[in-house]
C-alpha cells in the first residue's frame, strides 16, 4: 500500500518536471502532429 502510493507521488512528480521544461513545448506539438490532433499548427483546413 505504502510502496504503491510513493511510486503513484513519484510519477506525479516526474510528470510535473517534465511539463516545467522547456524543451515541452516542442514535443507537445510534434505529439499533437503525429497523432494527428486539431491542435497541430501544421494542419492545414485547404485541399491542396
Amino acid at each position: 500500500m505504502i510502496a504503491t502510493t510513493v511510486c503513484f507521488y513519484l510519477v506525479l512528480l516526474a510528470l510535473i518536471m517534465m511539463f516545467m521544461a522547456p524543451s515541452v513545448d516542442g514535443c507537445f506539438v510534434l505529439l499533437a502532429c503525429l497523432l494527428k490532433s486539431p491542435l497541430c499548427p501544421f494542419n492545414t483546413t485547404s485541399s491542396g
